[in-house]
């Protein structure tokens, strides 16, 4: 974590959900010294596609990005190289993945351009399983997760949003 007090660390703040984003907005919208301040820390490479999403874990340790070559990446920030890559099962573009609250980082959503929802499971020594929650016949856009919860809702391009409880077999 960046040094308190920092924009650095406000920023890492509103990722985990520490600082409400309207709040981080309001302090730094108009802040050039900020915008100066950032520069690349870490270059993180290793997929074969465009990169369509990142998330972090909700410790803030874990970089989860999404991509093109059908791939999600745990990344170990305090580490140079990725702690994890794995095939989503998804068929065609992944656009998002997102960590699952109560799984101790375990349990993995995703969503693609293949219209399928996906969720995986990292087991013992890194093998991971994946299973298909649905099909839903248009490209699934993005998930939003429900903190502390079994819950998360998708976006679809025709218009409408799903909600998945992952104690029930269906959404």
């Amino acid at each position: 974590m960046p040094a308190e007090g920092t924009g650095m660390a406000r920023l890492w703040e509103r990722e985990v959900g520490r600082l409400p984003p309207k709040r981080f907005a309001d302090a730094f919208m108009a802040s050039e010294d900020f915008v100066h301040s950032l520069g690349i820390q870490k270059r993180l490479r290793n997929h074969k596609g465009a990169v369509n999403s990142i998330s972090f874990n909700g410790s803030g340790s874990l970089l989860l990005p999404a991509s093109d070559d059908e791939t999600a990446m745990l990344w170990n920030l305090a580490e140079p190289a990725s702690a994890l890559k794995f095939h989503t099962g998804h068929g065609n573009d992944v656009l998002d993945a997102q960590f699952m609250p109560l799984s101790d980082d375990q349990s993995i959503v995703t969503c693609g351009a293949d219209a399928e929802v996906r969720r995986s499971r990292i087991q013992e020594g890194g093998c991971v399983s994946t299973d298909k929650l649905a099909d839903l016949r248009y490209v699934v856009t993005q998930l939003a997760v429900r903190p502390g919860s079994h819950t998360f809702f998708s976006c679809v391009e025709d218009g409408s949003v799903w909600h998945f409880d992952l104690r029930e077999k269906t959404p």
